[in-house]
């Protein structure tokens, strides 16, 4: 990601107190690595799940390569916050706005939502299909300032963390494993085509397209024909993370032998605290297939990953026995009413 970026300026008024103070929010430079380990230690110590963040070298060689833009807030010399822009691999076309952490003593002022705005803008203007955001579920506060900007609510990972390992200056809740909610701006990619949507989520799904006023066309059915050219092997990237017991499935290409991979993996990773979540493309009639077979295997829909790439996909999600408080996530009305849909299928 490559593009020149202008500094901008705001200056706010404290809810509370009403002073008044002036920020800054431009582009990382180097040498401001410091800066960057400040706000993520302040409040998550050294327990934040992007550890690449902690490796000055690693964090540089991001910036630089431009798979990672990374803007700071200041007041003065003081740096008040950050947020980052990620790309991803080719077949990716989205963006992630990502890693939003201020210092606690410049919160009040509204500059979380000046920063969402600006970076938003920086990221609009590079085209990719989508933004995509997601958001923890034990406070709402990003959730609402992402819907502020225009971003829809289409998905849950749950799992993604162990709530055991991290640590911050909000209650985290009960749930063994901590999850995000994830969010989407359309940008550049307005139309997602033919999606193959089983009867069982059809509703849920259609009402998600018709939220993000993009085009679409579901398709429920399948003929024997589309059956027969399932090819014999799937094409699979398998992302395990030790350290949080958690699982990516992204499925590139659906093959007869996809429930056999997915056997295997929750059989060698069947510990107390695994979680998979499974990227499912739903360009083609296999998809419908393969759902009936994860569904099979205890796994269960947690929303869709639109306009990400040139197929649409879905999110299926395994849990295993891990506990999750549902009545204690801190959610918008637009994801409550998605957990509503999802929570028809969990545990079934």
């Amino acid at each position: 990601m490559k593009t020149e970026i202008q500094e901008k300026e705001v200056t706010l008024i404290h809810h509370k107190s009403n002073e008044q103070k002036t920020f800054v929010m431009r582009q990382f430079a180097p040498g401001e690595e410091d800066a960057v380990l400040e706000c993520i230690t302040e409040e998550y110590g050294d327990t934040y799940y992007r550890r690449e963040f902690y490796d000055k070298y690693k964090l540089r060689q991001m910036t630089e390569s431009g798979s990672l833009l990374l803007f700071l807030a200041w007041c003065g010399d003081d740096v008040c916050g950050m947020q980052t822009i990620i790309s991803y691999e080719p077949e990716e076309t989205r963006l992630e706005a990502a890693s939003q952490i201020f210092r606690k003593i410049y919160r009040g002022y509204g500059l979380p939502f000046e920063l969402v705005k600006y970076t938003y803008e920086v990221a609009g203007s590079l085209k990719p299909s989508c933004i995509y955001a997601s958001t923890v579920l034990f406070h709402k506060i990003t959730q609402t300032m992402c819907e502020e900007v225009g971003m829809i609510p289409v998905a849950f990972n749950f799992g993604s963390h162990l709530t055991s390992k991290m640590h911050n200056s909000f209650a985290l809740g009960a749930s063994e494993k901590y999850g995000q909610a994830i969010l989407i701006l359309p940008v550049d990619k307005t139309d997602a085509g033919d999606v193959y949507i089983h009867n069982e989520i059809a509703e849920s799904v259609e009402r998600l397209y018709r939220n993000l006023g993009v085009a679409y066309n579901i398709i429920s059915s399948k003929t024997q024909n589309d059956c027969s050219e399932i090819p014999l092997e799937s094409e699979l990237k398998i992302s395990v993370n030790e350290r949080e017991q958690s699982i990516s499935i992204k499925v590139y290409a659906i093959g007869q032998d996809l429930m056999d991979r997915v056997r295997e993996v929750k059989k060698e990773y069947s510990g107390e605290y695994w979680t998979i979540q499974l990227i499912l493309p739903v360009d083609n009639a296999s998809a419908l297939t393969a759902y009936e077979g994860l569904r099979e295997e205890k796994f269960f829909y947690a929303g869709i990953r639109p306009l990400c790439s040139e197929k649409e996909q879905i999110f299926m999600q395994y849990t295993g026995n891990v506990y999750f408080d549902f009545d204690d996530f801190k959610l918008t009305e637009g994801f409550r009413l998605l957990l509503k849909d999802i929570l028809k299928q969990y545990g079934g």
